[in-house]
């Protein structure tokens, strides 16, 4: 996507412009325009540090990031990896779904608007603090921020039965939500959410969503008790199959 729209910027704006063909110089604009609405939007980028090592080694916690671990004895583990100033409301959402009930892991960056560079992809997440939580749980669920427009949630992850409960328990609740998820899957076995034994959920929340959930206490509540009484249905369900 970056080299096509280098390209275009190159190959059409800049040549319009400097022959001065304002005409063609906003067609070229239109089509960029275009480009970059069509593909999809979401926090991304190449990470500035390919594992936890590497990140602890070059930041400081306590100062650049700190991190939230509760080890509650579930079989449900919460992840917020890009929790603080990294994916704003993330980590509120979390520890509010988690509650006093489920494991809870977050990584809170605070490096302000640099805290983009302790993004870490949640396949490459391998802090043992939280891969303990997650091999020890049978169901991760991890959230994270999107960038596509409206109010609405992704829902992906290894568990599909999982992920179609909870959208679905999500528009019971009144909240958009959309599985599988084509924007960010989350399949991989090496999702720090997928590490559990049964696999795991992931959230893709868009900003207008977590804005309002920010700002709404009541909303915030709905939504993760939603998510809450999901999870804990499929576990019910997948503990009566096994009967």
């Amino acid at each position: 996507m970056k080299k096509t729209l280098a390209f275009l910027l190159k190959s059409q704006l800049v040549q319009c412009f400097f022959r001065k063909d304002r005409s063609a110089w906003f067609i070229a604009l239109a089509v960029v325009a275009c480009a970059c609405a069509s593909a999809p939007l979401r926090y991304g980028g190449a990470d500035s540090y390919k594992n936890f090592a590497e990140l602890s080694a070059a930041n400081t916690e306590g100062r650049d990031y700190s991190c939230e671990v509760y080890d509650r004895g579930s079989k449900i583990t919460v992840f917020a990896v890009h929790g603080g100033d990294i994916e704003l409301t993330t980590s509120r959402v979390a520890r509010k779904l988690a509650g006093a009930e489920f494991n809870l892991y977050i990584f809170n960056g605070w490096l302000q608007k640099e805290s983009r560079k302790l993004h870490m992809t949640s396949t490459h997440f391998d802090d043992p603090r939280a891969i303990g939580l997650s091999t020890g749980a049978v169901l991760g669920v991890s959230v994270h921020a999107q960038l596509e427009p409206g109010r609405w949630v992704c829902v992906g992850g290894l568990n599909k039965a999982a992920a179609e409960m909870t959208a679905s328990g999500l528009r019971a609740a009144g909240f958009s939500a959309e599985t599988p998820c084509a924007l960010n899957p989350g399949v991989s076995p090496q999702n720090i959410s997928n590490r559990a034994s049964a696999g795991g959920v992931q959230l893709e929340i868009s900003l207008q969503l977590l804005k309002g959930l920010e700002s709404s206490p009541p909303d915030l509540t709905k939504f993760t008790e939603a998510v809450r009484n999901s999870v804990l249905d499929y576990l019910n369900t997948m503990q009566g199959e096994k009967k």
